[in-house]
């Protein structure tokens, strides 16, 4: 008669039971819209490049019908370049941009604002007056350099669209 004799635990059954699942996150994907407001006036005469200023996010972002980023999320934008109308009749020149949103402490970065504001040019006015009085005595002729153009205003609490820039990761 032969006998075998093995190590315990060799031939137990391994626990068959799973880990933990770990859950996928879901993704909201860049270039997702989102509507926000900006919270304090901007303007070509009155904002300086670099200069940031508030927003909040005006819609929530959903994502299967669950709120990923709740209304009223605060975040900032930037002033990338201001101008003041120019006695010539040039218009004031003002962009702006959204940079993010905070979400639970993280920023989600935000890219392609767009406003609807643009000043009011001046300058073909200006060409009337020189063009009529360049017959005129040359006191006329200088009218037009006096036209100051429209400066471009942004009143606090105007809407804006813009965009996620990258896709963002949420635990479910």
């Amino acid at each position: 008669m032969c006998c075998l004799a093995l190590p315990s635990g060799i031939l137990s059954a391994q626990d068959a039971s799973p880990g933990p699942v770990q859950a996928t996150p879901r993704v909201v994907p860049a270039l997702t819209p989102v509507r926000i407001e900006i919270l304090e006036a901007q303007g070509s005469a009155i904002s300086k490049p670099d200069a940031h200023f508030p927003i909040r996010l005006v819609d929530p972002v959903l994502l299967d019908g669950k709120t990923i980023i709740p209304a009223g999320a605060t975040g900032e934008g930037e002033v990338v370049h201001a101008k003041k109308s120019s006695m010539s009749g040039g218009p004031g020149e003002l962009i702006l941009a959204a940079r993010w949103l905070d979400v639970n402490g993280h920023q989600v970065r935000l890219r392609s604002m767009h406003l609807s504001e643009n000043g009011k040019s001046s300058i073909k006015d200006v060409n009337r007056i020189m063009i009529a009085s360049a017959a005129t005595v040359p006191v006329a002729a200088m009218l037009g350099w006096f036209m100051k153009g429209k400066e471009v205003v942004v009143p606090s609490g105007t809407y804006a669209e813009a965009k996620l820039a990258a896709d963002f990761s949420v635990e479910p």
